[in-house]
Formats: C-alpha cells, sequence, structure tokens
C-alpha cells in the first residue's frame, strides 16, 4: 500500500511538472498532426466542426466546452470497449470500471459516466448518443455501457457541462456522443483484429468499408469473451453494426445503419458482499438494438438533416430473483442551419421522441404500482423545438450566441430552457470564453412507477452552470485550455420518508453544488512525437458521491520510434475516489503501454500492457480491478 502510495506520488507531480513546463499537450485532444503543416492548431480548431449531433456548426460558435477524441487516440489506448478507451482523456469525465472486460448492468454493474461529478446512479444526466441519437434503456433512462464498440468508430465528442439546448432530457450533466466511421475512400477495404490474454481474454473484430460511385457503406463484426477476475465472472458479447450512405446529388445524401448486441454475464461478486458465504451467481443476458434512417441536405448558405430512429432492449437478469424487461424508443430529429448574414448564423431545430417499457408479468404475478417484480406497459412522449443563434463582430473577434428549448412532454409541466455565452478572440493565439446553461432530467420509469419507494408525482430535475476558459496557441507545437466552473442543482431526486406516511419515497428534495477546474493540453515538439496532458479538479457539496474524484489527471506520449515501431504510453491517476463509506477514499495511478510493430504493409503485430506497476484499486465496491495485464494480438488491413 505505502508503495502504491509513494509511486501514485511521484507520477503525480511528473504529470503536474510535464503539463505546465509545455513538454505536454492541450485543448480538446486534438492531434496537431492532423493539421495541414502551414496551420497552428488554434487556428484549425477553430474551424473544427461539430457534426453527427443535432446541429453543425463551427466550433468558435458553440457555447460549450467540447472535447474530441480522435480515432488514433482512441486506438492509442488498447482497448475494445470504447467507454473504458475514453476513461482520463477527458477533463471532468470519469468511467466506472469492475473488472478487466464487460461492465455489465444491475447489481454490481459499472460503466456508469459522470462529468463534473454529475451523472446519476444509474448514468440519467449524462446522455449517451450514437450521430445524434439518444441512447438510453427506457425502462431506466440510462445507457447500455457494453453496447459502444471502438472499431467502427470515427471520433467521440463530450459536451462538457449542460447541453438540454440542443439535446433535451438527460443531458443535465453533459453528452458523449460516439461520431462513426464513414467509407472515404473508393474501392473495398478491410480490417481484421484479433488478441489474447490475461484472465484467458479473447477479443476480436471485423471491419470492411466499400464505397463505389455514389454509394457507401461500412460493416463491422466483433466478439469477445473473457473468463473474469474471480471464478464464474465469465462475461461475452458479440455485436454487428452496419452503415449504408447513398448521394442522390451534391446537395442530398440518404444513409440508414442498423446495429445489434448481445451480451451474457455471469457475476458471483455481488451476492458475497453482503453474504460472504453465498454461492448465488448472478446472471445477464441482454439484447439491444437499433435502427435509423437519415437524409440530409447542403447548400452554400443553409444545410440541414431529418433523422428517424429506433431503438429496443430485451433484457433477462437474475439477481437472484428473475427479472425481464422490454423497452423501446422512437424518434424523430430535425434541423436546419442557416448563414443568415454576414457573421450570423442559426439553427432552427425540432425533435420528437416517444420511449416505452414494461417488465411482463410472469408465474400469475399481478401488476401494481411499486412492484419489486413487474410493472404494466408506461410510454413518456417529448416534443421541443428549439432555436440558437450566434453574431460574429468585428472580423469575428467577438462571438455572442445564445440559444432556448421549449420542452414540452405529455406528463410534465412546459420548461424554457435557456442559454447563452460570448466567445472572443483577442489575438496573440487567445481565446476567452464564457457561458451559463441551463439544464434538465424528466423522472425514469423506474423512479415513476417501479420499486416501492416509487413516485408517479415526480417533477424534472434541473441545474445551472457558469464557466469560463481561457485558451492559449503558442504557435503550431503547444496549446492550452484552462476551464472554471460553478453549477447548481436543484429539484432532485432522492429517496426519504414521507412526511405523511413515514414511508421510504422518491421526492424532489435534493440539491447540490460544484465547482472546480480543468486544464487540457497537446504539443507535437517533434514530427514523430505527441503529447496530451488533462487535469481537471471537482469539490461537490454532496458527500458520499462515487464515480466522482477530487482530482484526475492523465497524460499520454504517442512515439513513431522506428519507420515500423510505435510506442503509445498513458498514465492515468485519480485522487480522493470515494467508493464506500467503509474504506477510505482511493488514490492510484495506472501507467498503460502499447507497442505496434507493422510486420508487412498489411500486418500489424501488438501488445497492450496495462497497469504496469500492477497497482491495487477499486472503483466499484466490492469488486478490485485486476493488476498488471497484459494481451497480444495481431491486425491485417487492406
Amino acid at each position: 500500500m505505502q508503495k502504491n502510495r509513494l509511486i501514485h506520488t511521484a507520477l503525480a507531480l511528473a504529470a503536474a511538472a510535464a503539463l505546465f513546463s509545455g513538454h505536454a499537450s492541450a485543448a480538446d485532444n486534438f492531434h496537431a498532426d492532423s493539421f495541414p503543416a502551414d496551420t497552428t492548431i488554434f487556428d484549425s480548431i477553430d474551424e473544427v466542426v461539430v457534426t453527427g449531433t443535432n446541429n453543425a456548426v463551427s466550433r468558435k460558435l458553440l457555447p460549450y466546452t467540447v472535447s474530441t477524441v480522435s480515432s488514433s487516440e482512441i486506438a492509442a489506448t488498447g482497448q475494445s470497449q470504447l467507454l473504458s478507451a475514453l476513461s482520463g482523456q477527458v477533463p471532468g469525465l470519469f468511467i466506472s470500471q469492475r473488472s478487466i472486460f464487460g461492465f455489465g448492468i444491475s447489481n454490481g454493474g459499472s460503466g456508469g459516466i459522470k462529468i463534473r461529478g454529475v451523472g446519476g446512479s444509474p448514468t440519467n444526466a449524462v446522455l449517451m448518443m450514437v450521430d445524434g441519437q439518444p441512447q438510453f434503456a427506457g425502462i431506466y433512462s440510462h445507457h447500455v455501457a457494453d453496447f459502444y464498440d471502438s472499431e467502427y468508430v470515427e471520433r467521440v465528442e463530450v459536451l462538457r457541462g449542460p447541453a438540454s439546448v440542443l439535446y433535451g432530457s438527460n443531458a443535465m450533466g453533459g453528452v458523449v456522443n460516439v461520431i462513426t466511421r464513414n467509407a472515404d475512400r473508393d474501392g473495398f477495404h478491410l480490417n481484421l483484429s484479433s488478441k489474447y490474454g490475461s484472465f484467458n481474454t479473447w477479443e476480436s473484430s471485423l471491419s470492411a468499408t466499400a464505397r463505389y460511385g455514389r454509394f457507401s457503406s461500412l460493416v463491422s463484426a466483433s466478439y469477445g469473451r473473457t473468463d473474469g477476475t474471480v471464478e464464474n465472472f465469465d462475461f461475452r458479447q458479440a455485436s454487428v453494426y452496419t452503415k449504408l450512405g447513398y448521394d442522390f446529388s451534391d446537395n442530398w445524401r440518404l444513409q440508414a445503419d442498423y446495429t445489434l448486441m448481445n451480451f451474457i454475464g455471469n457475476d458471483p461478486v455481488y451476492a458475497r458482499i453482503e453474504d460472504p458465504a453465498s454461492t448465488d451467481i448472478y446472471r445477464q443476458n441482454i439484447i439491444r438494438g437499433e435502427a435509423s434512417l437519415a437524409l440530409s441536405n447542403s447548400y452554400g448558405r443553409t444545410d440541414g438533416t431529418v433523422r428517424v430512429y429506433y431503438s429496443y432492449g430485451n433484457h433477462f437478469i437474475e439477481d437472484p430473483r428473475y427479472f425481464h424487461s422490454l423497452d423501446d424508443r422512437f424518434g424523430v430529429l430535425a434541423y436546419q442551419n442557416l448563414d443568415l448574414w454576414e457573421g450570423a448564423a442559426a439553427t432552427v431545430g425540432f425533435d420528437f421522441n416517444t420511449y416505452s417499457g414494461e417488465i411482463p408479468v410472469s408465474g400469475g404475478t399481478a401488476h401494481h404500482e411499486g412492484s419489486m417484480s413487474t410493472i404494466s406497459r408506461k410510454s413518456i412522449t417529448e416534443y421541443s423545438p428549439y432555436l440558437t443563434f450566434a453574431q460574429e463582430f468585428f472580423d469575428g473577434r467577438l462571438t455572442v450566441n445564445g440559444g432556448l428549448r421549449m420542452a414540452n412532454s405529455d406528463m410534465f409541466d412546459t420548461q424554457w430552457i435557456p442559454q447563452a455565452g460570448i466567445i472572443g478572440h483577442p489575438g496573440a493565439g487567445w481565446t476567452l470564453k464564457a457561458s451559463v446553461a441551463k439544464g434538465y432530467r424528466n423522472p425514469s420509469f423506474r423512479e415513476l412507477y417501479l420499486y416501492r419507494p416509487a413516485n408517479p408525482y415526480l417533477e424534472p430535475e434541473s441545474m445551472v452552470n457558469y464557466e469560463a476558459t481561457v485558451g492559449k496557441s503558442f504557435s503550431h507545437w503547444f496549446s492550452i485550455d484552462v476551464t472554471g466552473y460553478w453549477s447548481r442543482g436543484s429539484n432532485l431526486i432522492q429517496t426519504a420518508p414521507d412526511p405523511a406516511t413515514g414511508k421510504q419515497l422518491n421526492q424532489n428534495t435534493g440539491s447540490f453544488t460544484n465547482r472546480g477546474m480543468e486544464v487540457s493540453a497537446t504539443s507535437n515538439p517533434f514530427e514523430k512525437l505527441s503529447l496530451q496532458a488533462s487535469y481537471s479538479y471537482l469539490h461537490t457539496s454532496l458527500t458520499g458521491l462515487t464515480e466522482a474524484p477530487t482530482h484526475q489527471y492523465f497524460l499520454g506520449a504517442g512515439w513513431q520510434a522506428f519507420p515500423k515501431l510505435r510506442i503509445d504510453a498513458q498514465l492515468q491517476g485519480v485522487a480522493g475516489l470515494f467508493v464506500h463509506e467503509s474504506l477510505p477514499r482511493e488514490d492510484y495511478a495506472l501507467l498503460n503501454l502499447k507497442l505496434s510493430y507493422d510486420v508487412l504493409d498489411w500486418l500489424q503485430l501488438f501488445a497492450d500492457l496495462d497497469n504496469l506497476t500492477d497497482t491495487s484499486y477499486t472503483i466499484v465496491y466490492g469488486y478490485p480491478m485486476p493488476g498488471f495485464t497484459a494481451l497480444g494480438g495481431f491486425r491485417i488491413h487492406f
């Protein structure tokens, strides 16, 4: 223990020294080598367009703090599960984990997301999206973390802070938006990768792209399994993703996609937390799918998209009682971006979605409100128009922006959700940014109808966030952003004794105040060396808040050591992580390494070495994380 604490302290000091000395890295996790050689990082970042969301606008017109993790940065982690690859790379973002592979759900499950300490448990206040499509199971209003595979991802955009004007409910704390790859090269191209290692873990994936004339396609399939860190803690999953596109003309494009995933996991750990002698094994069999059809237009002064989507889930859980839930979601997203006049841009959008869920009757058990085992089919319908506007002044050196959403629902009163911001570019590579935004979250089926504390009279939660950012670009080789924020949440749903009956009841009685600082930096000091770093500090008024460390830092380095050899190293550190009231707060540092060697133009060998210092740590109570792990494999591409 003392050895790990000394290692943690030394690595933390090294991280801080590297970050503030300028030898490590910059804003929003962009690689400098992805930009033209004759432009600076700062100038290129200003022109990046945020796509795949409900709208597509220049970053300099956005009031949000946006971090982007590219496919190359994801690949450098060696992680096939997308959320594991994101862990640590974005300041203020924390992902819970419980094993070498497989997040799971229900009791003991992980894959929870918190941004700046906001996320809920399970995650229902950070919205997970794929190409702008909301992702959550209707019963619990949370995502299923194992659904997201890194193989077909182009990049991930993380909006830190309330994003409800653009995305509606569940985006109270922020958004994680997965942008999938497109077939951007003519002809047929294939990638096959497979790796094997610690705990009998095997992960394989196959993806293929094709582009012929106006037609394009992407197909990806993956399979993974592991024995887990203890006996009977096995996990396996399979998924398939396909996306088809057709360009009718230079102005119109049609796109369709479909995803199907199944995972089966066993968990003997959770039952032993309360009864060490228990031999119960919790079993999960989860099936989820989604499909969408999108029609996009693009003209000189306007562009937009209409997307129709459908998602569904079929969940079988024994923990130890039998639990079967069904849910689905149908929605329409529509927006149009407009260049109104010189320096002015607006987005007009409308969202509609209806989601439902049920826990079917089994064994003759009748439906009743507050049931521990069943719930009749319930549905919620939401429909919201929104508008954003940005105006540039002084040749783009000053941008004022704002937005407003009218959030409507068939269950809750209409809410007006505003945001406003200002961005200045005073010159010499400086960016100054300030914003205020409101977020909200509608209660879930679980909170309204399921389990004994259920209360069908709950109201939406809300949050107001104030933040300011200072950014500086020191030529093309180094750039840094520093963000400070203050957030206050109110009307939060918590379980407390009902004053009238004395029984436990879900009530809108909670509140919190969070404040903190975030630093992110990137650098390319040499042609074949890229560096990135981030640090975040969080102070919260809530006691016992899990998945929300006080300090979190990340250092990453990618080095093309020789023409055929690449080395990627990452250091992730956490301090002040609350896991359980019976345990001291967790402080740990993890050093990970990935080695890649190009044997042939079409064949690569690699090794993923995680937790090289064999540090002992726990994120989810009762589930110690593995020590040193190693996986090796190959990748074929042509």
